[in-house]
């Protein structure tokens, strides 16, 4: 799924920034699918401490969007609230699947008590 403009961004996580405008980024949407991973990364600079050494800390939101796995940067200045939407995603969908196994349940007592 393409996000804003055509871009494989997700909805909500592109910035204003990325337009070449001053505005203020956009909101981030309230719940993502994935989880934030710290990886190391080369800048490819000559002169850098990271061609010699371990690379830059940079952080991803890694999800699966049509069997393939998608990565999208997340800036440090958005890392704790992607962490909370994705959080908070996983959460809703725990309770969800709580709430189905309730029905399940709920749904095989009604069959033995009716027959």
């Amino acid at each position: 799924m393409l996000g804003p403009r055509g871009t494989h961004e997700p909805y909500g996580v592109s910035t204003a920034m990325n337009q070449g405008t001053t505005k203020t980024p956009e909101p981030l949407p309230k719940t993502l699918p994935g989880a934030v991973c710290a990886q190391r990364v080369r800048c490819g600079k000559t002169g850098c401490r990271c061609a010699r050494g371990p690379g830059h800390l940079a952080f991803y939101r890694f999800w699966r969007e049509g069997g393939r796995l998608r990565k999208s940067y997340v800036r440090r200045a958005d890392l704790a609230a992607v962490r909370a939407a994705c959080e908070a995603r996983r959460r809703e969908r725990r309770e969800l699947a709580e709430a189905w196994e309730q029905w399940r349940e709920l749904v095989a007592v009604v069959r033995e008590v009716s027959s």
